[in-house]
């Protein structure tokens, strides 16, 4: 009986941490706020907060959309406020002031460095942030909409003084590539990962040929290489799609979420035998 017990208080114990960990009914409710813009000081009644950096959000893990304007307001304080602003709800979600001109992925957001201006007040309405007087807005260019609990970029919005253009590039921008080689078929050609100017991440094959077979797929694997089947099962992967054909140029869109510090090769992948047909180690671009 004591032993029952003692299990069921530990069943209990771990269903309280997962929830906590996971809070799984913010997926299905919505946090709406709707504050008003922060009123001037009477003394300063003539005098109008004005804007000097804004910016409109894109998707990172999650749909978010929405402006991100930072306001200089009479007594000299600076406010960021979010418009018409709609993201995914979670736990332990921040508001942050990113150190780069853009964050398309979680790498960017920890490496890059930030500023935490607040908790998110709700993942849905217009809200105000007041900006650390001490923040650079010129080192400081982006809001980042960030789960602290498991490190994920929803989304970011990238800030330009304003009269000028929110910096976006206007063709697609190489991030990594490699060269195949053989494992244990003669695998060979280029793998590289792509950004797109809507912030989407492919991964293109180019002068691509293999070997055909059934249930071919395409992995990005959790290490600098492989070399043999082991490791790509050990290692961990992410499929990103059934192989389109065993020779010729092809196209993978990539998750949103994919840590591409992490998953650094692809692998031609026989899943039918377990087989690794080839594998491209994938090399950052400058």
């Amino acid at each position: 009986m004591q032993t029952r017990n003692l299990i069921a208080a530990i069943a209990v114990l771990a269903l309280t941490g997962a929830w906590y960990a996971f809070r799984p009914e913010r997926l299905f409710i919505n946090q709406t706020v709707n504050e008003s813009f922060p009123a001037p000081q009477t003394a300063m009644a003539a005098a109008q907060p004005a804007p000097i950096y804004s910016g409109r959000f894109h998707d990172g893990a999650h749909k978010t959309s929405g402006s991100a304007t930072v306001y200089q307001l009479p007594d000299g304080k600076r406010v960021l406020r979010l418009s018409e602003f709609e993201t995914s709800n979670g736990p332990d979600v921040q508001v942050y002031m990113v150190a780069a001109p853009d964050a398309l992925d979680n790498a960017t957001v920890t490496s890059a460095g930030f500023v935490n201006v607040g908790a998110l007040k709700g993942n849905m309405g217009d809200q105000n942030y007041e900006v650390p007087a001490s923040t650079d807005l010129a080192k400081y260019r982006s809001v980042t909409i960030w789960c602290r609990r498991f490190g994920v970029n929803f989304g970011t919005a990238p800030l330009a003084a304003q009269g000028q253009s929110a910096p976006a590039p206007s063709e697609p921008r190489a991030l990594s590539s490699g060269l195949f080689h053989e494992g244990a078929h003669k695998t060979a050609g280029d793998a590289t990962i792509y950004q797109l100017p809507d912030g989407k991440r492919v991964l293109r094959l180019s002068r691509f040929e293999t070997s055909n077979g059934p249930d071919v797929q395409v992995y990005m694997v959790a290490a600098p290489d492989a070399l043999d089947n082991a490791t790509v099962t050990s290692a961990g992967f992410v499929n990103v799609g059934a192989l389109k054909g065993n020779k010729g140029d092809q196209n993978y869109d990539l998750p949103p979420e994919l840590d591409l510090a992490k998953y650094r090769s692809v692998t031609i992948w026989c899943r039918r035998f377990g087989v690794n047909f080839g594998t491209a180690p994938l090399t950052q671009q400058n």
